[in-house]
């Protein structure tokens, strides 16, 4: 499980089951929780100050969010 901040929201990485969570960093309230696709295994993240990247274990690859 990996966090990064882009200034006004906090993601995390869930490698386990594939997803990664957003959350509004202000009050730590739930924005929603995405799917990264099959056997991607999100193990880390962070921000631009724009776009959140997470690196994709399962496909070697980056993705933006």
């Amino acid at each position: 499980m990996v966090a990064a901040f882009d200034g006004q929201r906090v993601l995390v990485t869930n490698q386990i089951s594939g997803t990664v969570s957003l959350w509004k960093a202000a009050d730590l309230t739930p924005i929603g929780v995405f799917d990264t696709g099959v056997n991607t295994l999100p193990l880390g993240a962070c921000s631009d100050g724009i776009n959140f990247w997470i690196a994709l274990q399962g496909t070697n690859q980056l993705a933006r969010f």
